[in-house]
């Protein structure tokens, strides 16, 4: 039907979006497979463009971050999300998915601790799902986890940022009419510039989780700040999975 890889790969495309997968965005897409087919790109091409297999009226919540993680075999096409994580006792080095943890820790238990802290309370006082089934539970709950960019070059950091652009504007956009009531965390300035003249009825905007700091002047620290988005919204979604 739409001839072009990356919608061709996916192994379904709910009906919601049938409407914002016009001739124009279909051409757009194709023009952005050109691009990044020649260099290579994280995360598999069956996975770029997930968010479309979930249904846009019931989603509660967009977390929306910056690009996907660089290291190969890591993105799984949910922002934020470690493929290769399967359990918090893991060794890994993705600092912002460790202070998501712990943001969600503070929602949950009011203590701001390190994550090597929080995991000794994993399985205890902690009931937080593993990594590998935590944000399949936040997408059946309507948590849509997307990024800016929807691919990088391995190894490069926010390389495809000027190619997915116009995209993302374009699919903020529609989600944004679409959906009124969606919650939108904006986190980072990357997510901050790209919604920039969007009209969002509802946002909680945060520096990136990537650098929490407890300092005076940090009022929107995605940790320190003064609005923890996880005790915003855990009456809408279980942020423990």
């Amino acid at each position: 039907m739409y001839n072009i890889t990356l919608l061709d790969s996916l192994e379904k495309i709910d009906a919601s979006w049938d409407s914002f997968l016009s001739p124009e965005t279909i051409s757009l897409l194709a023009s952005i497979e050109k691009q990044i087919n020649s260099a290579g790109f994280t995360p598999p091409v069956s996975r770029v463009l997930h968010f479309l297999s979930l249904p846009l009226n019931q989603v509660k919540i967009i977390i929306l971050g910056q690009d996907p993680y660089p290291q190969k075999g890591v993105a799984t096409g949910r922002a934020f999300e470690v493929g290769t994580l399967k359990s918090w006792n893991q060794t890994f080095n993705n600092i912002s998915l460790k202070n998501i943890v712990r943001a969600i820790y503070y929602a949950y238990q009011n203590e701001y601790l390190k994550f090597a802290d929080i995991k000794k309370h994993i399985g205890n006082n902690f009931l937080i799902k593993n990594p590998n089934s935590l944000f399949l539970e936040w997408e059946k709950q309507g948590v849509l986890l997307l990024n800016t960019s929807f691919t990088c070059e391995v190894g490069k950091s926010n390389s495809h940022e000027k190619f997915w652009e116009p995209f993302t504007q374009t699919l903020l956009r529609y989600i944004s009419l679409s959906n009124t009531e969606i919650i939108w965390f904006v986190w980072g300035n990357n997510a901050k510039s790209i919604i920039n003249g969007i009209d969002i009825k509802n946002k909680i905007e945060s520096m990136h989780p990537m650098m929490c700091y407890n300092k005076d002047g940090r009022d929107d620290d995605f940790l320190f700040g003064k609005i923890n988005p996880f005790e915003e919204t855990k009456h809408l979604i279980n942020w423990l999975g």
